[in-house]
């Protein structure tokens, strides 16, 4: 994507609920926080196909990746902005969740939390914003922009 002239990269994740309206977060070898699942798109690659490609590959599961949720531009130091997206994923549902395999090589973990369970141990707090700004979207089913555009 381009913005002001300057190519940014672009992530995307996905809100995936089980019947409960747990979310489903991963915990990645990478780093110390747990995350949305989703990823870093490919080049030439729109964001709602980044999502759903990235879930598939970390989770084993193919969604219907629905409602744009959150819309960020975030600053980062090099100048180049990078543009985060949070799709609604969907309900997976009791017995699809013997369907998730993590990839290994980026994963530890997957659980489902309740929302309001969530700590700062949990999500780091830069990320912490855009995933409450997700969860009110989803409420609402409207779309949040964050961030310069």
């Amino acid at each position: 994507m381009e913005q002001n002239g300057r190519r940014s990269s672009v992530s995307a994740g996905a809100v995936i609920r089980d019947e409960e309206g747990r979310v489903l977060i991963v915990d990645p070898v990478y780093k110390p926080y747990w995350n949305l699942p989703g990823g870093h798109a490919e080049e030439n690659e729109g964001p709602r196909e980044t999502c759903r490609r990235e879930v598939l590959e970390e989770l084993n599961l193919d969604l219907d990746i629905g409602l744009l949720l959150v819309h960020a531009t975030i600053p980062v130091p090099e100048g180049q902005p990078h543009e985060y997206f949070i799709f609604d994923g969907g309900v997976v549902s009791a017995h699809r969740h013997n369907d998730i395999r993590l990839q290994e090589d980026e994963l530890r973990a997957f659980r489902f939390v309740n929302p309001s369970d969530l700590t700062d141990q949990d999500v780091a707090p830069f990320a912490r914003p855009m995933w409450d700004s997700a969860l009110l979207a989803l409420r609402e089913r409207r779309t949040i922009r964050i961030g310069a555009r």
